[in-house]
């Protein structure tokens, strides 16, 4: 009977891995790790998420309509810890803004709470992504268009001040790529006053619209 040797080769021979190949072990690892995959569709999942509006930050300001003192004309806001705001409209007609959302997003300014949202409603060209290119940061819309001409339609970014918690809620709901009509009442600026009375500051939109929303309507 022919016997068969298995051979272990001993490990004193075994090549030693290099510097270079040290560093990479780790990498390797987390390559193969599900976790890697966890995390780059977490980030992709957030950043979809912010960019249309599906997810809001933990830390985002909602208005406290069951805490809040509100006039009868929506003139002057007063919180549970004394500080209050006063609100200056442009006129008490209704103005309505109805068209394609292009963005939205929280607008979390902690001195204004009474400000919820930065909608951009357009119209006509402006609805047009291969006409007019548009972008929203730090509650100011730019637009740009390689046409000659100043492009046909509208373009309104709308600060939204909720009437009330079911209109809050409304706007909350209101996506990217929405047809929308939403009516309100212009706001000129919004004055913000301490516990004591003292002056804190002011909100004015530059090129905006401030709007007191009175209706929101997603259209088919």
């Amino acid at each position: 009977m022919e016997r068969k040797h298995s051979v272990n080769p001993s490990t004193d021979d075994a090549p030693e891995p290099s510097t270079s190949q040290l560093f990479l072990i780790p990498l390797g690892c987390l390559i193969r790790s599900p976790l890697l995959f966890m995390g780059i569709f977490m980030i992709g999942y957030l950043l979809w998420g912010f960019s249309t509006g599906q997810i809001t930050l933990l830390w985002t300001t909602i208005p406290e309509f069951e805490t809040w003192k509100i006039d009868s004309s929506f003139t002057t806001v007063e919180d549970s810890g004394g500080e209050s705001w006063k609100i200056r409209y442009e006129s008490k007609n209704t103005t309505i803004f109805e068209g394609l959302v292009r963005h939205t997003s929280p607008i979390n300014e902690r001195a204004f709470p009474l400000l919820s949202h930065d909608i951009l409603v357009t119209s006509g060209d402006f609805s047009d992504p291969s006409i007019v290119r548009t972008s929203v940061s730090n509650h100011r819309f730019y637009w740009y268009s390689e046409q000659q001409n100043r492009p046909q339609g509208t373009i309104n970014l709308l600060h939204t001040v909720p009437s009330t918690e079911e209109i809050y809620q409304q706007l909350a709901q209101v996506r990217k790529g929405d047809r929308v009509r939403i009516k309100g009442i212009e706001i000129l600026d919004i004055n913000r006053y301490d516990q004591q009375g003292e002056f804190r500051g002011s909100w004015a939109d530059a090129g905006c619209n401030t709007l007191l929303v009175t209706s929101v309507e997603i259209l088919p």
